[in-house]
């Protein structure tokens, strides 16, 4: 029996610059409409971890509001108007400001009620 037909050994070469992919020093192009990352790393970016363990100031003052009392969530509510530096902190102040209104409007309405309607003798 014969031997069956080798193959011709193949030529390796060298990839010739300009032609193909970018060279491998260069970092490769966005494609069109796509947004560089020229700010990773900046504070106030998706990448950056948030401050209070991970959760951001808001939800920490969130948390904080049901166990030292509204004050708080009135600190909170004080941020949300004055705190640009990240907008993923925006939710947490959002949720202190919802509930600064709910305390206070319970506040308000078991200061105005009578004793006698909140009270009963028996």
């Amino acid at each position: 029996m014969a031997a069956p037909p080798s193959a011709p050994p193949m030529e390796v070469t060298k990839p010739v610059p300009g032609q193909g992919g970018a060279p491998p020093f260069e970092p490769a192009k966005p494609y069109p409409g796509q947004a560089q990352d020229t700010e990773a790393g900046v504070r106030g970016r998706s990448y950056d971890r948030l401050p209070c363990c991970g959760l951001g100031i808001g939800w920490v003052l969130f948390i904080l509001g049901f166990i030292f009392g509204a004050i708080p969530w009135y600190v909170g509510a004080l941020l949300l108007c004055f705190y640009r530096r990240d907008h993923r902190e925006k939710p947490g102040f959002i949720a202190c400001a919802v509930a600064a209104v709910i305390g206070t409007i319970i506040i308000i309405i078991a200061a105005v009620l009578p004793t006698e309607v909140r009270v009963h003798h028996y």
